[in-house]
Parts: structure tokens; C-alpha cells; sequence
């Protein structure tokens, strides 16, 4: 079987003004920090250099998302301003470059008027696929705070895709943060805790549209998936089994080792696995490493074929613009 052009369902382009934007409403420069010098602007050249790598990649689409830098400041409106900002910009991105990019929006969380009201105006507008948050709100909340009904309620509606991205805040922990580990441990930490949050506040049965697309393989999810299930089991510590809600969400293979890929397909399935790279953080021959070990793995061919673009089409049905 021809292996397709990949669909890359984890990349993002941090636009220089967007992120001065971000310390003009109140962000800590520390935290946008991480996303300066990586070469990501929404320049003509910065995206002709991003293109040209796809293509080496064998990439035909990039879903590009804002996260972890989030339009969350203080202040509701200029939050809300800043939010319509960057998702016009990504929009027009798209428009710009016919194909090559799909486009994650972001919400003004933890506002949550400003949110629901941007997550309808996004829905509005066919170039955006669906829209990420991170793994925690700025002050902590979980992102399965009743706090949020009203933000799931909207996303429901809307039977949107929601990307869960970590926020490198190393989930509040000293542990991690302590020893600076906020990235090397401290995001899939951040990506299986805020999805276990998800399950234990019954999220997912409660607002049954919503397609989750959780980040890095879901951390250790499907390591510890039948410690989980048997948490369920034995101790009632979830309202419906986490394993079988676990197999209705979608996993991006941005973690790069085969063994985890693997196993993440025995244990969720196939279907439930998309192509991922984090650019701008792995680039050039790291980038092309992302799409070049799911083609090798041990896997058959229908598996690589779905992994690599057929599930990301199937998540995001109804959602891609057409050209």
C-alpha cells in the first residue's frame, strides 16, 4: 500500500506581535519566552522555510495551534481581543497557503463568557478544525471545573474537536519544576493528569459531541491503563470505565519512540492515533523523524496509512475547508 502524505496535527507559529501582545495584557515574558528565536513567525520567510520541511517531511497539511501561549490575561476584553487576534491571523494563514494548514483557535480561558463567545465566532468560520486549551487554566483550575460547563456546553454543540496541549507549568508540582523538568517529564505528566481530570468529573459522558485529541501519546495513559481500569473496577474511582473512554479519544504520536507507539496502538487501537511533530520545537531532520519512525514502524500498512492522515480525516470530517 502507498503510504499517503501525513497530516501533521501538532505544530504551531507564534507570531512576534502576538507574542509582545501577550506581555502587553499581563503574560509573564518567562513564559513566552519558550516560543521566541525558534524561527516559528507567520513571515513569508519563516513559513517558506516551515513549508519547505514539510514537503521533505512528505507533510501535505500542518494543524497549527497557539497553545501553550494562550490569550489569558487579567482582563476579560483585552483577553478576548487578543484571542480574536491570533485566531484571524491562523485563519488567514490558511487562506494564504490553500491545503497546507488547518487551524486550532484558542479560547480566553478561564474567561468564560469571552470564551463561549469565541468558540461560537470560530465555528462560524470553516478554516478552523477545532480549537486547543491547555492541560491547566493560569490559576491552576483543572479544566474539568464546573467552572467550564459553560465552555463544554458551547464546544458540545458545536461537536468540536478540543486539543489538550500541556501548559510547561509542570503540573504546579515541585517536583518538577524544582529540577527544571517541566518539559522533559513535567508536559506528558500535564497531558495524562488534565485527561484523568476529564474522565473523573465524567466530562466525556456528559457532553458526548466533544472529540478530544490529547497531546504526546497521552503521556503515560496507555502505560498505566490497566492500573487505571482497575482503579475503576475494584474502587469505583471513575464514573465509567476509563479505558473504554480512553478508546473514544485521539492520541498525536509526538513522542517519537517506536516501542510507546506501539503500544499506544495495541491499546487504544489504531484509529485512535494521529501524525504529530511540535514544530517548532523538533525541526529540520527531527522534524522529518516525527512522520519518517511511524512509516517504519512494526506496524501494518492500513495502521501507518490511518495513523499518518487517514484518522486525522476521519476527527476532522465536516471540519476541513474545502479548496
Amino acid at each position: 500500500m502507498d503510504q499517503p502524505a501525513a497530516i501533521d496535527t501538532h505544530a504551531h507559529i507564534y507570531p512576534t506581535w502576538y507574542l509582545d501582545r501577550l506581555e502587553q495584557i499581563g503574560i509573564n515574558p518567562a513564559t513566552t519566552a519558550i516560543a521566541r528565536g525558534l524561527d516559528a513567525d507567520s513571515t513569508d520567510h519563516d513559513i517558506a522555510q516551515r513549508l519547505l520541511w514539510m514537503d521533505r517531511a512528505g507533510v501535505a497539511t500542518q494543524v497549527i495551534a497557539p497553545t501553550p501561549q494562550v490569550p489569558a490575561g487579567p482582563d476579560p476584553a483585552s483577553s478576548q481581543a487578543t484571542a480574536r487576534m491570533i485566531n484571524d491571523e491562523y485563519i488567514d494563514i490558511a487562506g494564504r497557503y490553500p491545503g497546507r494548514f488547518d487551524v486550532y483557535g484558542a479560547p480566553p480561558l478561564p474567561h468564560i463568557d469571552q470564551s463561549v463567545s469565541e468558540i461560537c465566532r470560530l465555528f462560524a468560520r470553516t478554516p478552523a478544525v477545532g480549537v486547543s486549551i491547555t492541560t491547566t487554566l493560569p490559576d491552576a483550575t483543572s479544566i474539568a471545573s464546573p467552572r467550564l460547563d459553560p465552555v463544554c456546553a458551547a464546544l458540545d454543540d458545536h461537536a468540536a474537536v478540543v486539543n489538550i496541549h500541556p501548559t510547561g507549568f509542570g503540573a504546579f508540582s515541585p517536583m518538577i519544576t524544582e529540577p527544571r523538568l517541566e518539559w522533559v517529564n513535567g508536559a506528558p505528566v500535564e497531558d495524562a493528569t488534565a485527561t484523568l481530570q476529564l474522565l473523573k468529573a465524567d466530562i466525556p459522558g456528559r457532553y458526548p459531541r466533544i472529540r478530544f485529541h490529547i497531546a504526546h501519546l497521552g503521556g503515560d495513559l496507555p502505560f498505566l491503563a490497566q492500573r487505571i481500569e482497575d482503579n475503576y473496577a475494584d474502587w469505583n474511582a471513575f464514573p465509567a470505565s476509563p479505558v473504554q473512554t480512553l478508546r473514544a479519544m485521539w492520541f498525536d504520536a509526538a513522542n517519537f519512540h517506536t516501542p510507546s507507539l506501539v503500544l499506544t496502538r495495541n491499546t487504544f487501537g489504531s484509529d485512535r492515533i494521529l501524525a504529530g511533530s511540535d514544530h517548532p520545537y523538533f525541526q529540520h531532520d527531527k522534524y522529518v523523524r516525527a512522520f519518517d519512525y511511524i512509516r517504519a514502524a512494526p506496524l501494518p500498512d492500513i495502521d501507518i496509512h490511518d495513523i499518518l492522515a487517514g484518522n486525522a480525516r476521519a476527527l476532522y470530517e465536516g471540519r476541513r475547508p474545502t479548496a
